[in-house]
């Protein structure tokens, strides 16, 4: 459910700033003196300011790391889709309206949406990425309680923190698309909070002033600083006096404000663009306020100020401003020189009557974007000790005579912080770093930082490509501002597989562990061949041509990837060749292929649509619409129908229903805000259309012409730059800039016969030790019974069929099991195709999947691998069995082969591989201990080599032993010390080529019936050796009599399937418990305390949903589980 969020809009104080920039970048300084110098007051034009830009950068180098040309270009791509018609930006006064007109829609039509958010809030290689979540301005902790924090970012809110950054949650989604750059607390009544709306280093968002919350950011109030007219002023700082919590001030773009009644009115006591200040501690009649280029003191508690001047250079472009409580006598500030470079440190000792200028000639900024990012924090126990950040952070324990830098943007060190320092400040002898990437705390003065930005939702996504298949709508790529191309994996986790800024992706239709995505300007395509997990190649941008900030990337039915330069590019192998000539207009911004006929294509180029019908080898314009084109869209089955919107507030909506040839206006009542994106929703004689626009989505269709319903349930006020829909999911998706990627369900037309296959239930992801039965789940979609089923089932290529009779009734589903297959050991592909009579929809038939086989082993023989029925499980790719070669690594213990990693060479980088052993029933042994021989040479602290074991099939896996253990691990280095900073704390790194002999117990195994363990072998990005070699593989142990065997505690199921009751019977055991959880680990079902003597018991599934489950039986403190099915 939606918070209540009341927000009062007082219109106390107005502004008129024509600035639609930061005032700070040097481009705009120019083009404000020249339009002053001018005499022009009027509101500053887009194409102005994008034209200053152009002329400031024609003869200097944009591709050097913090330029500063990268946040510009963010920010012109997002804002020249959302104009007035006179060139100017929309004010917060048009976005605030537009929220307003959004809600009132509601009441026109029931929302039948319910969004529920996706992420990334987490990615599965963040320890040594370089990526991260996304943008954090500003943080502050709560003055009494030090576990609870708040964060603003610039597109996705105010979020804040109960457990120190363990866990976050929104508290703005209901506000109409606020960024935050201030945030104060109320030193005595802290559920009292004050924000700062806006972004002011990089305006992706507009403020619409200051709000305040009297219950810890539940619900917003607007005060008397209120930005409703324009979007020109922005908020750099807020504080209350520590004395006086009624007293606010502050900082902004138009001026120095205060309140002395708690936020109700305010006073403006000083004209200047004040984006930092501070409140001397202990002393809150003195404030501190500095503009882009002038140092102001105020001693009256902000009723009035004077300029400083003594020891501070004469001219700056951005300043930052800290004192400590350390000795408040104390001031630094941080200057940035012309072209945004570092110009130097100043330090005053009494209270800012006098500064002078530090030794240090150190260039701490690195790069030259001081206009978009710069921060400066000064220790609140050592006055001495201070920090800057611009690339990166740098510290100086003398006062700023002398600095060294703390970390590098590029290299995941146990101090890390992403690049572009927004924000650093101290509170209670913790250093806090807000960045491109997120949030950091360091608590031991910069010699590691803590990621904080786990569990915010806060990526500023451009694009997305979501798989079309059956149940794979979970499978999807997209790109995020700064953070790189990110791919959601199968396995439900996201990882980052492309760097730079990630921008348009695809999705190969026929295989989706495809992922395709570009990064700006299309400089680099990266690739993944397994769902996002990892980057498999990457492709340069082709010679001679020119892409957009967000060049077009789309994928047509036949899985050819064509690309949108000044050209139309395929991609042919590892490189793009040209397919079309280039086009006139300039660079592609829209490209759209024809999902029933590859053939016909369409480019957009600012106003201009062209169309192929020769896959883009020839083009003729087909339309021109007067303003830009921000998306076109194909109907899925009928080539003839095509949307296009139009950009600004007063962009349209059209359709095409002869090709292209004409457009009729369809935008009905859609509000006047920028439309993003429009979507056609396929089998679905009602033809629904989906809009994305910068306040959320709209969806109409063709029994309500011109009729457009609010479709955001649970969505964020956000813009929604792409959408993508799933027909056989029913499912569409919201790239948002701000907060990350949103799913919600859509309605569907039932068809009177529909089958759909819901899910291979078995085999799954785990390892299964020797034959397996495929278990499938159907659900009847159409209208109709189902009474029979045709099914289809190829493993490998080879096809096997069966047909199962029975009844399902619409909208119910059924567990069907499939006849025993035996499969060599190994990885296996598995396709199903279910069918039934007179079925409509067969995109939701199939689905495929790969699985595991595993053999089975006698423990106690040991195994030489000398031959090929020797072989076990490789994954990864990298293990391989022969005669080793290496330099070092060359020695098998008995015969000639042993099984290591790249046995003529070294190891790759950037890569993990397992080596799996067969499965083993440690009951049947007695007194099991592992062993093998094994010699090593890996990078020290940099890559490693250990054990992992699983009970379950290889569903969960944990490492075997510690470094304690005799004869075991060589190193107990944990992630973020030294340098491993991928090591898990127990295992082997370095060098010890001799072949040894090593050796675990596995007594506390000893009950376990499936056993498999894994050499687990983590590479980094660079420096590789030759890696390990392994042999003399056993599991030691006595052969255990039948007596001994009978005498263990054991369970059985029955039945197994089941339609609601079953069965556990169990023996020698005393202590039973069970637990039934679902495929997502949510507990169904447990008990504790059975009976010993019944040694029975039964599991009611009756009120449940069919299905797989999981079953895990205690006996005697012995876990044992099972799968369990409901048909």
């Amino acid at each position: 459910m939606k918070k209540n969020i009341l927000l009062i809009v007082v219109l106390c104080v107005c502004f008129s700033g024509s600035s639609q920039f930061n005032s700070n970048a040097p481009w705009m300084k120019e083009l404000t003196a020249q339009k002053r110098s001018a005499g022009i007051e009027e509101p500053v034009k887009f194409h102005e300011i994008v034209d200053a830009f152009n002329e400031y950068w024609k003869d200097k180098d944009h591709t050097k790391k913090g330029s500063g040309y990268k946040p510009f270009k963010r920010w012109e791509n997002f804002w020249k889709d959302c104009l007035n018609d006179d060139g100017t930006l929309m004010t917060a006064k048009q976005i605030w309206d537009a929220g307003l007109q959004k809600k009132a829609s509601f009441n026109k039509m029931a929302d039948q949406s319910n969004w529920i958010a996706l992420g990334p809030d987490d990615f599965i290689d963040r320890s040594f990425s370089s990526a991260n979540i996304g943008r954090v301005n500003t943080i502050i902790v709560d003055p009494v309680d030090p576990n609870k924090y708040y964060a603003g970012t610039p597109a996705g809110g105010i979020w804040k923190s109960e457990d120190a950054g363990a866990s976050w949650v929104p508290l703005s989604d209901e506000l109409p698309q606020i960024g935050v750059s201030a945030i104060a607390i109320d030193p005595v009544d802290t559920n009292i909070v004050y924000i700062g709306t806006g972004d002011d280093d990089a305006n992706d968002t507009v403020s619409v002033g200051l709000l305040k919350s009297t219950d810890g950011g539940q619900t917003w109030n607007t005060t008397g600083l209120s930005f409703t007219i324009s979007n020109g002023s922005k908020i750099g700082e807020i504080y209350l006096d520590p004395l006086d919590r009624n007293k606010v001030f502050v900082g902004t773009s138009s001026g120095f404000y205060k309140s002395t009644d708690a936020g109700v009115n305010f006073t403006r006591t000083l004209s200047a663009d004040v984006n930092d200040m501070k409140l001397k501690p202990g002393d809150s009649n003195i404030i501190y306020a500095v503009s882009d280029n002038t140092i102001y003191k105020s001693t009256d508690n902000g009723d009035s100020f004077s300029i400083i001047t003594n020891g501070l250079p004469s001219s700056s472009t951005r300043l930052a401003i800290d004192v400590t409580v350390a000795d408040p006598n104390y001031v630094y500030i941080l200057s940035a020189g012309s072209g945004s470079s570092f110009q130097g440190i100043y330090k005053s000792t009494d209270s800012g009557s006098s500064f002078t200028r530090t030794l240090t000639t150190q260039n701490v900024f690195g790069a030259g974007q001081a206009w978009y990012d710069m921060a400066l924090a000064v220790s609140d126990t050592n006055p001495e000790e201070l920090y800057t950040g611009e690339l990166d952070v740098w510290k100086s324990t003398n006062g700023g005579d002398n600095f060294t830098q703390v970390n590098n943007w590029s290299s995941r060190t146990a101090s890390y912080t992403h690049a572009d320092i927004h924000f650093l400040r101290f509170f209670n002898g913790e250093l806090f770093c807000g960045s491109d990437g997120g949030i950091f705390k360091s608590n031991n003065g910069g010699n590691t930082f803590s990621d904080l930005t786990e569990k915010m939702q806060i990526g500023q996504f451009y694009k997305i490509a979501v798989s079309k298949s059956n149940g794979k709508s979970k499978k999807m790529a997209g790109g995020l501002q700064d953070n790189g191309s990110f791919g959601l994996t199968s396995s439900g986790e996201w990882n980052v597989y492309g760097g730079g800024d990630g921008m348009d992706a695809a999705i190969d239709p026929n295989n989706d562990n495809n992922y395709y995505g570009f990064m700006q300007f299309g400089q680099n395509l990266w690739i993944s061949n397994n769902g996002g997990v990892s980057q498999a190649a990457s492709v340069s941008q082709p010679t001679g041509s020119s892409g957009n900030w967000i060049t077009p990337l789309v994928m047509n039915k036949e899985s050819e990837l064509y690309a949108g330069y000044n050209a139309i590019y395929k991609l042919d192998g590892s490189s793009f060749v040209r397919v079309s000539p280039d086009f006139f207009g300039g660079s592609v911004d829209r490209l759209e292929i024809d999902p029933s006929d590859s053939d016909n294509m369409f480019v957009a180029i600012n106003g201009v649509l062209y169309k192929s019908i020769d896959r883009g080898i020839t083009f003729e314009v087909a339309e021109s619409f007067g303003r830009s084109i921000t998306s076109v869209n194909i109907h899925n089955s009928d080539s003839n129908i095509l949307y296009v919107t139009t950009s600004g507030t007063s962009g349209k909506v059209y359709k095409s229903v002869n090709g292209g040839l004409d457009f009729t206006d369809i935008t009905g009542d859609l509000p006047n805000v920028p439309k993003l994106v429009i979507k056609h929703q396929g089998s679905h004689s009602d033809d629904p259309l989906f809009v994305g626009t910068s306040t959320g989505v709209y969806r109409t269709d063709d029994t309500t012409p011109g009729v457009w319903e609010a479709f955001d349930n649970n969505l964020p006020n956000v813009p929604v730059r792409d959408l993508e829909i799933n027909v056989n999911d029913a499912n569409i998706t919201a790239a948002t800039y701000g907060r990350g990627v949103w799913q919600s369900e859509i309605p569907t037309q039932l068809a009177q016969e529909d089958v759909r296959l819901l899910a291979i239930n078995a085999p799954g992801i785990e390892i299964n030790c020797g034959d397996v039965t495929p278990s499938i789940e159907v659900r009847n979609n159409g209208v109709n019974a189902i009474t029979s089923l045709d099914i289809e089932y190829v493993v490998d290529g080879n096809s096997n069929t069966t047909t199962w009779t029975g009844n399902i009734n619409p909208s119910e589903t059924q567990s069907i099991d499939l006849p025993q297959l035996s499969v060599d050991l190994g990885e296996h592909t598995l396709n199903i195709i279910t069918t039934t009579s007179g079925d409509t929809n067969p995109g939701n038939n199939a689905l495929s999947g790969t699985f595991i086989t595993n053999a089975s082993a006698v423990g106690i023989d040991i195994n030489d691998f000398e031959d090929s029925g020797d072989d076990v499980l490789v994954v990864g790719g990298v293990w391989e069995r022969g005669i080793p070669t290496g330099t070092n690594l060359n020695t098998a213990t008995s015969g000639q082969n042993v099984y290591g990693t790249n046995l003529d060479g070294n190891y790759p980088d950037s890569n993990t591989s397992f080596l799996v052993s067969n499965c083993y029933d440690l009951t049947t042994i007695g007194s099991p201990i592992l062993k093998f021989n094994m010699a090593f040479d890996i990078e020290l602290d940099w890559d490693f080599v250990n054990i992992e074991y699983s009970t379950d099939g290889g569903l969960n896996w944990n490492i075997l032993g510690t470094a304690n253990d005799p004869n075991w691990y060589n190193s107990n280095t944990l992630p973020n010390n030294s340098n491993c900073f991928t090591c898990p704390g127990a295992q082997w790194t370095g060098r010890d080529a001799t072949m040894k002999e090593y050796s675990y117990d596995l007594a506390a195994f000893a009950n376990e019936e499936s056993f498999i363990f894994r050499f687990n072998f983590v590479t980094d990005g660079g420096v590789n050796e030759e890696g390990v070699i392994v042999d003399d593989l056993q599991i030691e142990g006595n052969t255990l009599s039948i007596d001994d065997f009978e005498n263990r505690p054991a369970f059985s199921l029955f039945p197994n399937p089941s339609s609601d009751i079953f069965n556990i019977q169990w023996r020698n055991a005393t202590k039973v418990s069970y637990r039934v959880t679902d495929l997502a680990g949510k507990l169904i079902s447990s008990r504790s305390g059975l009976n010993s003597s019944e040694n029975t018991a039964q599991i009611d599934l009756s009120g449940y949903s069919k299905g797989m489950y999981f079953l895990s039986v205690s006996l005697d403190g012995i876990d044992k589980t099972m799968k369990l099915v409901r048909n």
